[in-house]
């Protein structure tokens, strides 16, 4: 064994020097050839031996190096030189070799293969062939710095530059053709499920240690449960490397890159047989990331493009340069798809499956199907087999036709007749039972013409009926006795089924007794001329009936009216003229049934078309229809033309068609009705957008105004009347904005509504409070009535309050004195009655179904935009209540509307704890957390004068500054740079559970709402922010939290 092994490895070390010699007469072959022809210039950084330069060579070679081609190629195989280049000097030294050799004739185009020669070779080509186009053929779409090539290093992500992204002056295609390094392994585990082991073969190039790179982090994102191993050529020897594959584990895969090695001349031998040779070793089978000699060098396969695939899209893009104009910058091409392929003799060899490849996989070496091998035996047994049967068939023909020709010489009485007559014969005598009946019969005679058509003589002579057609014999028996009973022929219509064709059967009585004489005449062509015509008239007629088309003929000297009698209009009131094909009516009563509107029109129409005035006529008109004892009006389109004229030209006969069209009409009506709308809504969208417009400029107008001349005011009576001017149309434009949104939500029916278990009573106590704190009006009492002790409902509580408050104000605005009341009560088991009752001035019967419209505001000297009553109609009909008004004017108005009842049954109310911070005698401190200097300038103005203020212009700022002061209140904005309120309180809750904490928001919907009070706030403002009710609203949160001395 031994020595075996011994004898192996002097066999690789000859192969190896045999593929050195080969590489190196390549390099030589492809030597530089003078002339001044023009040149396609290929610079391969690989060696000439390289099984992934030459996909891209030799198509190009074969392409272009012929005695017709305008171009002389010229192949530069820079793998040797590259492998030693070892500083920035040696490179300069090899570009000026290079670039000299050709700096008399430069090349029309140059072709790159691989990054490392676009890596190294880039600056001089763009200072020295810049007008020269460029094709790159590269495994990686990226280029790194000349270092990363020189020391032959895999480059980081952060050193890499797109080739998109180049902005030079050359003109550069791009052509990516990658290594499917991802897809290679997950094909290795889907034949290798339990591969726990991935051995990478590959040398010391810059291309193998950026693989070795990208498939480290590659088997670390997607495959962490396999080990990768890396054997590089140089590093390891060809006789190690055949050592340790023959030790692998079982569970090991092996994943062939590529393996240069240095020879003592310096030469790069690239040994791509090797992997023949490493699968005689290997336990595990050996894949590959190219098609590198799948169909002989003991590769198993892998993932990756055909070698013709790559060599005509080379081509493709080299044709595309050289006849295009080529612009500056890069382009982008791909190889499309990558295809798995596989050799299918490797892969059984190594034990793998077939059929846990994938479906669209291409397989080599696959042994011939059986077809393959025996079809030419497969064909000459074939036609054995039909000259056998020819022979026995003619034999059969031949007996057959011997007994024909026995039987006509018996027969020969009978010979012209049963030969040329047309028609089947048959001869039956009929077998009576001691009654008399026939029960049965025998078949005496047939004519050949019936053995023709039906069966043979011999299963018919002498046989009964009973034997011979057992399933209509009887039937045959029954029509036998009716023939001898009347002594008349009788004939029927029978279809034989077995060949397709119809018999017109006639039986007679034969001139001998007891005997029947039965003819059968093929008419099958007839028959199905008949049905044709049948079906043709039957899809005429549903043609016409889907259509709604009446035909009719119009007889002028009858003055008769000929029409389909199955069609929807109904014509006539005399079903005694109806017939089974038509309905035929006198013109007049015909006329009679046109709407009276439209008969002149239509007779007027007609007496044109009798005049020769027109050559057809095509008019609308109303027909009187009735069915079931109802009479309606259907729209029928009749168009009519001259049928046939007498000697001297005048018309005789119309004919016409009556098309049904009251549903187009229907359709037009409700097309034109909905352009009406569709105008009216534009009328309506700019009343609108008019109306919104000046709403929104009316208290602008004063804001603007008032505060301009605010600096000039000079008596403080003065500045507080403007200021308080100012703040009432502040709040009356952003009770319009609100209202505006509101109304946007509901029209996009984007209104969310978030329903909860609620006090009604407490709520309502609340609301009483609220309206009572509004309202400055003294001569007015407001004042809740409460009709049920206990009220806990499954409700929309937000809507509820907006709707209660929006009817509310509108109350207070109305009522100079007396009262306001209101409250609830159970209307029935389904629905809770809301009420508010004022003593105001009341409204008009004419103008109480207007209140609940857009922008209707009853009194024009009120504050308000009009829109409050329509908001709150739209939330009950979405909550599935009712609205409206009961008003009289002098005596007041009830507003009211229904929700459905929802009773629920609350817990107990956890008891709150009342944390009490430190006694403070102190002036205290509120901490702003604020991004924008602005807003943080309003709070500063509003609370300097009784708090002392802390400013954060972040989340993070705000966690810091509440650690070192521990403020008694934080004012937290919700969307700020690096921390937002919401994880910035999370923080601060983990420190103190108790700290007062009240959010800052532009947002003021009942979601935010929810998502604010469920995040750890004790409260929140919205934007803009009030003045007043923020520091009431501080005020009342501090009350809960500190004792003041």
């Amino acid at each position: 064994m031994k020595y075996l092994q011994i004898i192996i490895r002097v066999f690789i070390i000859l192969v190896a020097f045999l593929l050195n010699a080969v590489n190196v007469f390549g390099e030589v072959s492809s030597a530089f050839k003078p002339g001044n022809e023009d040149r396609i210039l290929i610079l391969n950084a690989y060696s000439g031996s390289s099984r992934w330069s030459n996909d891209f060579i030799i198509p190009i070679y074969n392409s272009y190096q012929h005695k017709n081609s305008p171009y002389v190629v010229d192949v530069e195989h820079m793998g040797s030189q590259f492998m030693h280049l070892q500083n920035a000097e040696e490179l300069l030294e090899y570009e000026e070799g290079l670039f000299g050799k050709y700096a008399d004739n430069p090349p029309k185009l140059l072709i790159l293969l691989g990054s490392a020669s676009w890596g190294l070779l880039r600056d001089d080509i763009e200072k020295k062939w810049k007008d020269v186009p460029v094709i790159l053929c590269t495994e990686t779409d990226y280029v790194g710095p000349q270092e990363a090539y020189l020391e032959r290093r895999a480059i980081p992500v952060e050193e890499r530059t797109p080739l998109k992204d180049y902005k030079g002056d050359l003109s550069l295609t791009v052509f990516y053709v990658p290594a499917y390094l991802k897809e290679t392994v997950s094909l290795m585990q889907d034949l290798m499920p339990e591969m726990d082991e991935l051995i990478f073969l590959s040398d010391a190039r810059y291309i193998s240690a950026q693989f070795r790179s990208d498939l480290k982090e590659i088997v670390s994102k997607n495959f962490p449960e396999l080990e990768i191993k890396d054997y590089v050529a140089g590093v390891m020897t060809t006789d190690a490397l055949a050592d340790s594959l023959s030790h692998a584990e079982a569970n090991s895969g092996v994943l062939f890159c590529s393996w240069h090695q240095d020879t003592q001349k310096g030469n790069v031998v690239l040994t791509n047989n090797i992997s023949r040779i490493l699968s005689y070793y290997s336990s595990s089978p050996i894949f590959s990331l190219d098609n590198t000699g799948l169909q002989r060098n003991g590769l198993v396969g892998g993932y990756f493009f055909d070698e013709k695939t790559v060599g005509r899209k080379v081509v493709e893009i080299t044709n595309g340069v050289l006849s295009g104009v080529n612009e500056k910058g890069a382009r982008i091409v791909d190889c499309g798809v990558p295809t798995p392929m596989f050799n299918y003799y490797d892969l059984m060899e190594a034990g793998l499956s077939p059929g846990l490849c994938p479906p669209n996989s291409v397989f080599y070496m696959m042994p011939p199907s059986f077809w393959e091998q025996h079809k030419y035996s497969v064909i000459i047994a074939i036609v054995v087999i039909m000259l056998l049967f020819m022979w026995l068939r003619m034999g059969w023909l031949s007996r057959a036709r011997k007994k024909q020709e026995e039987q006509i010489r018996l027969m020969t009485s009978y010979h012209s007749l049963f030969e040329n007559m047309p028609i089947v014969y048959l001869k039956q005598q009929l077998i009576y039972d001691s009654a008399g009946k026939i029960v049965d019969y025998i078949t005496v005679e047939a004519n050949p013409r019936f053995e023709k058509y039906f069966k043979s003589m011999g299963e018919v002579i002498g046989k009964k009926g009973s034997e011979a057609d057992p399933k209509g014999f009887e039937r045959m028996c029954h029509l036998y006795s009716m023939v001898t009973s009347t002594q008349k022929e009788l004939s029927y219509q029978y279809y034989y089924e077995n060949i397709g064709n119809y018999f017109n059967v006639i039986l007679t009585p034969s001139k001998h007794k007891g005997f029947i004489d039965v003819f059968c005449v093929d008419n099958t062509e007839l028959a199905e001329t008949q049905q044709m015509l049948r079906s043709a008239n039957h899809k005429l007629s549903m043609s016409l009936d889907v259509a709604n088309i009446v035909p009719w003929k119009w007889d002028l000297e009858k003055g008769t009216m000929l029409c389909d009698v199955n069609r929807p209009v109904e014509l006539s009131h005399d079903d005694s003229m109806m017939n089974e094909d038509q309905l035929s009516v006198p013109d007049y009563q015909y006329f009679a049934k046109i709407c009276k509107e439209d008969r002149e029109r239509v007779k007027k129409a007609y007496k044109e078309l009798t005049e020769g005035n027109v050559s057809k006529i095509k008019e609308e008109y109303r027909v009187i229809v009735r069915k079931n004892g109802v009479a309606r009006y259907e729209w029928v389109e009749a168009q009519a033309t001259v049928d046939k004229r007498d000697e001297k030209g005048n018309p005789i006969t119309l004919i016409g068609s009556s098309l049904v069209i009251t549903g187009r009409k229907k359709m037009e009506e409700d097309l034109i009705t909905a352009k009406e709308k569709a105008e009216e809504s534009n009328r309506l969208k700019s009343a609108f957008l008019a109306n919104m417009s000046h709403e929104i400029r009316t208290p602008l107008n004063a804001i603007v105004g008032f505060s301009s001349i605010l600096a000039d005011a000079e008596e403080p009576e003065e500045k507080e009347e403007y200021i308080n001017i100012i703040e009432n149309n502040n709040t009356l434009l952003l009770q319009l904005v609100g209202d505006i949104l509101d109304l946007s939500k509901i029209e996009s029916g984007t209104l969310e509504f978030v329903y909860s278990d609620i006090d009604l009573n407490a709520l309502f106590q609340e609301l009483e409070e609220s309206a009572r704190l509004r309202q400055k009006n003294d001569a007015v009492v407001i004042r809740y009535l409460p009709e049920m002790p206990d009220c806990f409902v499954n409700i929309e509580k937000n809507r509820l309050t907006q709707v209660v408050t929006n009817m509310m104000n509108n109350a207070m605005k109305f009522t100079p004195s007396g009262s306001i009341t209101f409250g609830y009560h159970l209307k029935n088991t389904d629905f809770l009655y809301f009420y508010i009752t004022d003593t105001g001035y009341g409204i008009e019967k004419d103008k109480k179904d207007t209140v609940f419209g857009r922008f209707v505001k009853l009194d024009s000297f009120s504050q308000g935009t009009g829109l409050g009553l329509s908001i709150c109609q739209s939330i009950v009909e979405n909550l599935g209540g009712e609205i409206g008004v009961e008003s009289e004017p002098g005596k007041g108005s009830t507003f009211w509307f229904t929700l459905p009842y929802r009773p629920v049954e609350l817990k107990s109310v956890r008891e709150q704890k009342e944390h009490r911070l430190n006694k403070v005698e102190s002036k205290l401190t509120v901490l702003i957390a604020e991004d924008n200097e602005s807003n943080f300038l309003l709070f500063e103005s509003i609370l300097k004068r009784q708090y002392n203020i802390l400013h954060a212009w972040d989340g993070e700022e705000a966690v810091e500054l509440f650690k070192q002061y521990n403020p008694h209140l934080i004012l937290m904005d919700i969307n700020m740079p690096k921390k937002t309120g919401y994880e910035a309180t999370q923080l601060i809750r983990e420190m103190s559970p108790t700290v007062p904490i009240m959010a800052v928001t532009a947002y003021v919907y009942a979601e935010d709402e929810e998502r604010i009070l469920n995040s750890g706030f004790d409260a929140y403002t919205s934007k803009p922010i009030n003045a007043q009710k923020l520091q009431s609203d501080i005020v009342d949160l501090l009350k809960k939290q500190l004792i003041f001395m």
